[in-house]
């Protein structure tokens, strides 16, 4: 009886040892290479290569057709466009 109770011990370990480093492995979130863009441009305060500055708050920067989230214009500059309450802030 002692056998079969290790057997079965032994069984339940390893198929919880396996069901975590799956459970672990799913879990692991990568963010694409526009994303971390994103990220390094609201931690810089700019957009390179265009007028638009970083910000918090839910606003859109567009500028030479490209649309730049959590972004407005810069000041200094008036060739870009501001926009409140975009599309996929909903």
């Amino acid at each position: 009886m002692s056998k079969k109770f290790f057997a079965t011990l032994i069984v339940a370990v390893v198929a919880t040892f396996a069901g975590y480093n799956i459970y672990q492995s799913q879990r692991t979130v990568t963010m694409s290479d526009l994303a971390l863009a994103n990220v390094e441009a609201l931690a810089n305060g700019e957009i390179e290569g265009t007028n638009c500055e970083g910000t918090w708050n839910q606003e859109c920067c567009v500028c030479f057709g490209l649309h730049h989230t959590y972004a407005r214009p810069q000041t200094s500059t008036g060739a870009c466009e501001h926009r409140t309450n975009c599309s996929h802030y909903n």
